[in-house]
């Protein structure tokens, strides 16, 4: 009888030592489990984060300049002679950097640029050197004048104001000193990381007292767009 009393507590013990254990390792795994959820959600979080700033490089513009239309004369039949206007250079925190002042013939406005365009995923990742689409602003003209006879506005070959400054400086002067031979040969542009670089030009009709803001987005693509007059404040007289 004592031996079936000790055979039943040592199997009683055993019994509970093994829930003991069962319960231990389930808490064990369960604490694992969550913090293994924990670690792909943190990890989630983190890739939905970054691929939002995709997402937003890709999808970011800037502002390279605001045109205003000045002036027009009108001849007898009331069809625009000349238009005048003035051309602002903005930078990406939309301080002047460069103005113009232009009179065109007719009034059909041309802006057209050198276009540097890089591949998306180095605009999505935020490339240090090719994280954005870069244009030099060539020259102005209308539709009553051939392009070779347009007002320069930028120098070709040369850094344009808006990317004077900073580490770039050096990457963006080769680019645009050896534009055409990159436009050209594919194994070059590839080299320098460059997915498409061609000329491209913008233009609209315009009327005495519009204001206009030529934009580029972050992949490319330069696009003139009006404004109220009241977004951009001129000094008197102009």
């Amino acid at each position: 009888m004592l031996a079936l009393l000790r055979t039943s507590l040592m199997a009683g013990v055993f019994c509970g030592l093994v829930l003991v254990v069962f319960w231990r390792l389930s808490v064990d795994q369960k604490q694992r489990a969550i913090e293994e959820l924990e670690a792909l959600n943190e990890q989630m979080q983190q890739r939905l984060a970054a691929k939002d700033e995709m997402i937003d490089r890709l999808n970011r513009s800037r502002r390279l300049a605001h045109v205003r239309i000045l002036d027009q004369s009108t001849g007898a039949d009331g069809q625009v002679l000349d238009t005048d206007l003035v051309f602002i250079e903005l930078d990406d925190d939309g301080g002047e950097l460069a103005r113009q002042r232009f009179t065109l013939p007719g009034d059909v406005l041309f802006v057209d640029a050198w276009s540097v365009k890089f591949d998306r995923q180095d605009v999505a990742q935020g490339h240090p050197l090719r994280g954005r689409s870069l244009l030099l602003l060539r020259r102005i003209y209308s539709d009553r004048m051939a392009p070779i006879n347009g007002y320069a506005i930028d120098t070709p070959g040369a850094v344009p104001p808006g990317y004077a400054t900073g580490e770039v400086a050096e990457f963006e002067k080769r680019l645009w000193e050896h534009f055409w031979q990159i436009a050209t040969d594919a194994k070059l542009a590839k080299a320098m990381g460059v997915r498409v670089a061609q000329g491209e030009a913008v233009y609209k009709p315009v009327r005495k007292g519009q204001v206009f803001e030529l934009i580029v987005d972050a992949v490319g693509g330069m696009s003139l767009t009006p404004l109220p007059a009241e977004d951009l404040a001129l000094s008197p007289g102009e």
